[in-house]
């Protein structure tokens, strides 16, 4: 009777460890992100209908980021992109992309 022996390459589960790693660091860091957008004070709304993106300062609604067409179909697309990984929620993808916009409005 034979007998299978599996053997990895040296270099396979330290590569696999690397992606992992990585991904528990980006999502770390996502979780990040959604808390400093939650304590702000700052909402946004998405339409994908016609393509429009809002971001405000609750306080200073007029105040805000308004992204339209192309800009808002890129914006809806990278939160599209991020939730195929199925980590986050559409909103917590919506949050993690208007993330940088928190800046200009604070």
């Amino acid at each position: 009777m034979a007998t299978s022996v599996f053997v990895s390459a040296p270099g396979s589960l330290s590569a696999m460890a690397q992606i992992m790693s990585q991904q528990q660091r980006e999502l770390a860091i996502h979780r990040q992100q959604i808390s400093y957008f939650d304590q702000s004070n700052v909402d946004f709304t998405v339409d994908r209908m016609y393509s429009t993106v809002h971001i405000a300062d609750v306080a200073e609604p007029v105040a805000g980021v308004f992204l339209q067409d192309h800009e808002a179909d890129t914006f809806i697309e990278q939160a599209d992109a991020l939730f195929e990984h199925g980590n986050l929620s559409m909103s917590e993808c919506y949050k993690v992309i208007a993330y940088p916009y928190l800046d200009g409005l604070m």
